[in-house]
This record gives C-alpha cells, structure tokens and sequence, in this order.
C-alpha cells in the first residue's frame, strides 16, 4: 500500500485527510480569498448596480409611463400630441420590465430611456411651463441616474426624484388650464351686420391681413370674413356668405392652391354633418380647408395656414371651427 510524504521535509507516512505536516507543521493547501467588484442579481447572473437594484428604476420608469400616458390621451388638458407619442410611455415599460428581469440591454436601457423622454419632451413642447420642465427634469434624472455603474445612493436618490417629477408634471397638466390669467384667454371676433361670431381660442387674436399669399374673399353686405392668427406661425380667415352663388364653395376653395384633395377627417359643428376637410396643395406652407354650402343655406368657410408641422394646421382647424356661431340673419324675417 503507497504511503504519502510531506513535500516540504519528506515525512512519511501521513494520514489520510490531513492538512497540514505533523513534522513541519505547514499546510499543504493555502486558501485563497475570490474578491470580485462586481454584484449578483437576483437570478444569479453578473450584471451592473442598475440590475442588481431594480425595483427604484422600475418604479420610476412605470411613473413616467403613466404620466406620458395620460398626457398623450389628453386627459387634463387638450394638447393634440400625435398619436405615435405613445410609443414613449410604450416604452418606459418595456425598460421597467427588462430591468425587473435582468433580460436584454438591461443594464444601459434606463439611460437610453431618459434621453428619448428629454427628446420627445423638447421636441413637443407644451404651453405649459412647469410641466416641460417637470417632465425634462424626469428624463435626465433617469439618465444620470442609470449611466455607466451607479453607487446605491446615486441610483436610489435620482429615481425617486424622477418618478416625483413625472407626478409634478401631471399636477401641472391639471392645473396649467385654470391657473392661466384672464388676459390669456382668446379673442372673440364679431360681424353684427351679418350675424356671425368667431371665438378663438387661447394665443389668438384678430388680424389685419394674411400673409405667406393666402387671400380671403372681400367682405360685403351680406358677407362676413374674420381674419385671426396666433402671431406665431399659423393664421386663418372665417367666411359666412348670407347670399352664396353658384358653386361658391368650389369658387373659395379652388383660388387658395393648384389643387384641392379631400381628407378623412370631418370638420366639427357648426359644419354639417358629411362635411369633409379639404387639404389644398401647391400653396405655401400647409393649408387645411372646410366649405359648406347647403342648398338654400349660407355659405360657410373656415380656412387655416402653417409653416408648421401639418398636425398643428389639422388641430388648429378643428379647434377653429368648433369657435365659429352662425347667428340669426339681422335682415331676416
């Protein structure tokens, strides 16, 4: 039967299990300590303090979630935000569901996120300061607060800033309409000869003239044309005709562009039912038009122009010709 020895002083024979040399009493295994900087989720797998510390970043990224929600839905306040924008809180919790199972670009999806709501944020900019900033604020706290390998406090401090961002931005949603000044609301435009009044919304006021090559029809004894704009980038003209010729829609419409195409979006009371919003083309910047003419009935126009984005001429028509009243005819029986 083999009998072992000591490597360092050749004792022998040792007993089986022995660790150390009963001569030279020196261990024949050292331990050796496995120090690692890096932190286990709870799945076991090695990942970063983003992963490793889910829950503050999930939560905060289902507050922004429901905040963007909500706004999108225009649940406060009227915003008109375009419909792909929900593809932002669509997102948010995809990147809470990814961090909470440690699956995917888990680790450096939180940053990306914050700068998608930063963008999305700066790029539909709202009439409501404390909300942009509140919702901008949201964004970056997530980003510094995710980038690269977070300490605990860094990461815990700036998610529950970001998640009482996106609640203060909803408040401000709540109460940006009703805490405006009475001088910010808008204009109301009157032609008493012909019976027609124009309420215009918030921004707007009367205008003296159109510019950009739009021209309105003139005014006459039994026709009424109001001129508004929001001293921005968008302007319209209002038409009530009381003795229409024939055609006359087509004879308004057609002098505003090369051609005219009919939309799928129907224009709002006081419009008939049916009737269609027109978009003209070949006229500069984008113009959004709605005619009728019922027979026997006046004329009815309401006519919009941008510079901007043609989401802003298609609300702004709507929300003008939602304003417009048809009053009782003053030369009337």
């Amino acid at each position: 039967m083999a009998e072992t020895a000591c490597p360092f002083c050749a004792f022998s024979p040792i007993a089986t299990g022995a660790e150390a040399c009963p001569r030279c009493r020196r261990k024949f295994v050292d331990d050796v300590a496995d120090d690692t900087s890096v932190t286990a989720t709870r799945a076991g797998g090695i990942t970063g303090a983003v992963t490793a510390s889910p829950v503050p970043v999930a939560i905060a990224l289902v507050l922004g979630a429901v905040a963007w929600l909500l706004r999108v839905l225009d649940v406060f306040t009227v915003l008109k935000d375009p419909t792909f924008l929900l593809a932002v809180p669509v997102l948010l919790i995809a990147g809470a569901a990814s961090v909470m199972a440690a699956a995917g670009p888990a680790k450096h999806l939180p940053a990306v996120l914050g700068l998608v709501c930063l963008a999305a944020t700066g790029l539909w900019w709202t009439k409501v300061p404390l909300h942009n900033v509140a919702f901008a604020a949201f964004g970056a706290l997530v980003l510094l607060g995710t980038l690269s390998e977070p300490s605990s406090l860094r990461l815990r401090g700036a998610s529950l800033l970001a998640g009482a961002s996106a609640l203060v931005g909803l408040v401000a949603l709540a109460l940006g309409p009703a805490s405006q000044r009475p001088d910010a609301v808008g204009a109301s435009l009157m032609d008493e000869q012909v019976g027609l009044r124009w309420a215009l919304p918030a921004g707007w006021g009367a205008a003296t003239a159109l510019s950009g090559g739009l021209e309105a029809p003139r005014p006459s004894p039994r026709r009424a044309v109001l001129l508004a704009n929001n001293q921005e980038t968008t302007q319209a003209f209002l038409v009530l005709d009381r003795a229409p010729g024939p055609s006359a829609c087509d004879a308004l419409v057609g002098g505003l562009g090369a051609s005219v195409l009919k939309t799928s979006d129907e224009a709002p009371p006081p419009f008939p039912r049916g009737t269609m919003v027109l978009e003209i083309q070949g006229s500069a910047g984008a113009v959004r038009a709605a005619c009728a003419a019922p027979g026997g009935k006046p004329l009815l126009a309401v006519v919009v122009s941008s510079t901007g984005p043609e989401a802003v001429v298609e609300a702004s028509l709507r929300v003008l010709a939602s304003g417009a009243a048809v009053l009782a005819d003053p030369t009337g029986p």
